[in-house]
């Protein structure tokens, strides 16, 4: 997806400057390729914020106005707090429409497998894949039909085809499958069997044999 965005420059005169950019709501930034020296740059943070939840879900090139100059750009990094996660700082690296350019796209997938239906369980393996390609082709996500994918199939990359894209991965890796239902087996109770070397007519209690009573000796 191509999204606009204003951007200004600035050149920190003394410590404390970029602190206190943020604290008015602006963020800053670098951008720099394409044989362009790197600048110094800011962007508002209500209106990166818009930037950011594409971001989230899919690719995003941005068309960044610095004064009266148009960046065709990707964000190649955020820097995020690691206590609160507000962004610190963003790289915007210019691109050329003529050159090829590398970029990491979201897999998303569509329609319901008739083996999830069948009871068997979604395996995904691949949630995102870098492509190489010229930037107007770049995608913002890759849709993958599951719609055919029974149990025991899978779809693999070598799957999908899509034209002027280049796939940075070996064509077999697998993307997704469907799982047999694991079934769990109860194993029978074993038979009772007798202790060896026991008898049935041993176990019967056999009388006990009476002892006679000693002869109590006569007194004198």
């Amino acid at each position: 997806m191509k999204m606009e965005l204003e951007a200004y420059s600035y050149e920190p005169n003394k410590k404390g400057d970029v602190k206190r950019m943020r604290l008015e709501g602006k963020i800053p930034a670098v951008l720099y390729g394409h044989k362009e020296k790197s600048k110094r740059i800011y962007v508002l943070k209500k209106e990166f914020v818009k930037v950011l939840e594409v971001l989230k879900k899919e690719v995003v090139t941005v068309d960044l106005k610095l004064k009266d100059k148009t960046y065709s750009c990707l964000i190649k990094a955020i820097q995020h707090n690691p206590i609160d996660g507000r962004v610190l700082h963003i790289d915007f690296q210019h691109i050329s429409k003529k050159e090829k350019i590398k970029a990491t796209v979201p897999i998303h997938l569509i329609g319901e497998a008739p083996g999830v239906k069948k009871g068997g369980l979604l395996d995904q393996h691949l949630y995102e894949i870098v492509v190489r390609c010229l930037p107007d082709h770049m995608p913002s996500h890759i849709d993958v039909d599951i719609s055919t994918l029974d149990i025991g199939k899978t779809i693999h990359l070598k799957d999908i085809v899509i034209p002027n894209i280049d796939f940075e991965i070996r064509p077999e890796t697998s993307i997704v499958s469907i799982l047999a239902p694991k079934v769990e087996k109860v194993a029978p109770m074993p038979a009772a069997v007798p202790s060896e070397g026991v008898k049935e007519e041993d176990k019967e209690e056999k009388p006990k044999e009476e002892k006679p009573a000693k002869e109590q000796p006569k007194g004198k």
